[in-house]
């Protein structure tokens, strides 16, 4: 699968090559552009989905949060725009924009924005068992 992706850090990496050139074998950029206000209340779009981890980009918007859920596999879920709290356990975790978190496989969490703006987690579901 072909896929773009540009996280900050990685685009001004991929920004100084040229843009008409094809990335090397085993680097697989994606492109995450920031949410719109307009638009459905929750978006989720697969990004990438590599034989070790599966990308998911989810926006939510105003007033909308993604309820209590687990993943059966072990999830690293990073703000790429805006701001969130993640609550596990009753605890809540304040994502700010770049803020990452990793939770164990089955661990049930639900995420909110902080304020109207929406907000543009990526959730890297981590392929249990692949080398």
């Amino acid at each position: 699968m072909t896929s773009r992706l540009v996280i900050p850090v990685l685009a001004g990496v991929l920004a100084a090559g040229s843009a008409a050139a094809s990335p090397p074998a085993g680097l697989h950029p994606i492109t995450v552009a920031p949410p719109s206000v307009d638009g459905v209340p929750k978006e989720v779009a697969v990004l990438a989905d590599l034989p070790t981890v599966k990308i998911v980009a989810i926006t939510l918007r105003t007033g909308t949060t993604l309820s209590e859920h687990t993943a059966p596999v072990p999830v690293t879920i990073e703000a790429a725009h805006g701001a969130a709290t993640l609550t596990v356990a009753g605890a809540t975790t304040p994502l700010a924009q770049g803020a990452f978190v990793v939770l164990d496989a089955n661990t049930l969490h639900a995420v909110t924005p902080v304020d109207t703006a929406p907000v543009t987690v990526l959730v890297h579901h981590h392929k249990v068992g692949v080398q």
